[in-house]
């Protein structure tokens, strides 16, 4: 049977979470984590390249080459057996399901902020605190979304938790009490 792509990017993430956790690389790994992201994020096509397959194995690995050249030996091992299991297409997830698990790890938690007007950055930093609390984090990373159709109040997001808390779902909530008398 074979697997969907987002168990092949949990495995993959376990594992190499784990190692680096057993050799105490993590902190290291992490960075080498993100720099492979932002070079995936900077050039786009070197996915499609890799994905290629009427590009030789041999062009294909000099590219890998170059890819792990700074990388520690736990990403330059992730990165070939990747290749090896031709499963290459798969690495930008293996890398976002590893940050997921480190800043799990770390009790970092990302969320959305939607506000109907921009938030002042006391009043960024209040939300974000409040609501890291609420969900159990040590620290919070907010982005922050104006939408004026929420007419006012504040509606936050993190993985499958929402709170909206804005003025259009409290006239929705009123005008549906009202239909209903």
């Amino acid at each position: 049977m074979a697997l969907d792509k987002a168990t092949i990017g949990t495995r993959y993430a376990t594992a190499l979470f784990q190692l680096a956790q057993e050799q105490q690389q993590l902190e290291t790994v992490y960075a080498d984590v993100v720099a492979l992201q932002q070079v995936l994020t900077a050039t786009p096509t070197l996915m499609q390249v890799l994905a290629d397959p009427t590009l030789a194995q041999a062009q294909k690995a000099g590219l890998l080459t170059t890819l792990k050249q700074q990388a520690v030996p736990l990403i330059q091992n992730l990165i070939q057996m990747v290749f090896d299991y031709g499963r290459t297409t798969e690495l930008p997830l293996i890398l976002t399901d590893f940050v997921k698990l480190y800043d799990h790890s770390k009790g970092i938690a990302h969320a959305t902020v939607t506000t109907a007007v921009p938030l002042a950055a006391d009043q960024k930093q209040k939300l974000a605190d409040q609501f890291a609390a609420r969900i159990g984090a040590q620290q919070l990373t907010l982005a922050e979304q104006v939408d004026p159709a929420i007419i006012g109040g504040v509606i936050m997001q993190a993985d499958d938790l929402i709170v909206d808390g804005s003025v259009r779902r409290g006239l929705a909530a009123v005008k549906q009490l009202l239909l209903k008398k």
